[in-house]
């Protein structure tokens, strides 16, 4: 009973795997999409701190994808001190006739350091509809369309997935495999499943009118995700979401072996903390382990040896075309076949990660910080 009960589930999660992939194709290359042109005026706040490689190309990105320069944008940096700071005065001073705003907003004291920007820029925002965007990402013109017309739509947020651009390296590739993989891959058919409650901070909208009713971003001032707490308090409220028709590129500066490892402990811990049922089911819907348990008692059954052998040999192969696919088709896109190889085998150091993300205390940026129900974080050590 247990061993059919294990195929059933095994058979569900990859027969699931290939349905997401139909959902990103449907969603982001096959369903058409309006034809009007936006009207909307828009405000695009960045929280910035330290320097990233996409930093300035970030900014120029925005620039570019704004020709008319409709868009408000702020850039919210809490000291002149920090390096990131000339970077972004040189920019604002090649685009003269822009709307640009350099913020200072101080020290970040015992609030999160990002969403301490996001609260000190937004009252200096002109517009009805705000967006926040990460340090790393790229603006296209498609995005910005997009969440304007999702704004005119009546929508009260949007947002855009992120997706990791190629990158080098074992730390590179952990990233991508992270963003891509494993968060992208599943999230169309969650959203229009709604089993997504939240959204992904990379590239996140709202009416301002809809965080006036919130309270404000100084709610959120104390926990690690802003993005998760704020989107998932809207949907509760019965807020309007949109999930944009375009990814949203994002690139990480530290990737070596080390930092990438680092960097997806303190993930893993975080969503741990903000999301802390889906985390502990996250196991019992692996698909790869599901298929390896299947095969491994299907080996000890001593009859069943190619029911599960043909389920783990299809699991391997679908997982590495389904991220060709995505990387191909959604993302547009290639990478060398020995990625996919070792994409295959992704699900089992995801159960690595899943264990050390049973933690209590990260750092980020400078603090050390204790998470507690809610993904609540209060600062433990000197802020630095």
């Amino acid at each position: 009973m247990l061993l059919f009960i294990l195929g059933v589930l095994a058979g569900a999660l990859l027969a699931g795997l290939w349905f997401c992939l139909l959902a990103s194709l449907w969603h982001f290359r096959w369903r058409r999409r309006p034809a009007a042109e936006p009207r909307a005026g828009m405000t695009l706040i960045r929280p910035v701190r330290g320097l990233d490689e996409a930093l300035e190309d970030g900014f120029e990105s925005i620039v570019a994808s704004d020709p008319e320069g409709r868009l408000q944008f702020i850039i919210a940096i809490e000291s002149e001190d920090d390096p990131a700071y000339p970077v972004a005065l040189a920019f604002a001073r090649r685009h003269p006739g822009r709307d640009i705003l350099i913020l200072t907003t101080g020290p970040s004291g015992e609030r999160m350091g990002k969403i301490h920007n996001m609260i000190e820029a937004l009252p200096k925002a002109k517009h009805p509809f705000v967006i926040f965007s990460d340090a790393d990402c790229r603006a296209t013109p498609g995005l910005l369309r997009q969440t304007a017309l999702a704004f005119e739509d009546g929508c009260d947020m949007a947002f855009a997935l992120p997706y990791h651009v190629p990158a080098s390296g074992v730390g590179g590739f952990c990233f991508q495999i992270a963003f891509n993989h494993f968060f992208c891959v599943g999230a169309v058919l969650g959203f229009y499943l709604d089993l997504m409650p939240f959204c992904a901070g990379a590239w996140m909208a709202y009416r301002r009118e809809w965080l006036e009713r919130l309270g404000g971003l100084e709610p959120f001032a104390h926990v690690i995700a802003d993005d998760v707490a704020l989107s998932v308090m809207s949907t509760r409220l019965g807020a309007k979401r949109c999930l944009l028709g375009e990814l949203v590129s994002v690139q990480e500066s530290e990737t070596s072996i080390k930092e990438a490892f680092e960097h997806l402990v303190k993930w893993s811990a975080i969503v741990r903390w903000c999301l802390p049922r889906p985390y502990l089911l996250s196991p019992f819907i692996n698909p790869g382990l599901a298929a390896a348990l299947f095969w491994v008692l299907c080996e000890h059954s001593g009859k069943w040896f190619w029911p599960g052998r043909a389920m783990l040999l299809s699991m391997l192969a679908s997982r590495a075309l389904i991220g060709y696919a995505q990387d191909r088709w959604v993302a547009g896109f290639r990478q060398g076949p020995g990625k996919y190889f070792f994409l295959a085998f992704a699900d089992f150091g995801a159960l690595l990660f899943w264990i050390l993300g049973f933690r209590r205390t990260i750092s980020w940026r400078g603090k050390a910080y204790r998470l507690s129900s809610g993904g609540r974080a209060k600062v433990i050590a000197p802020i630095a």
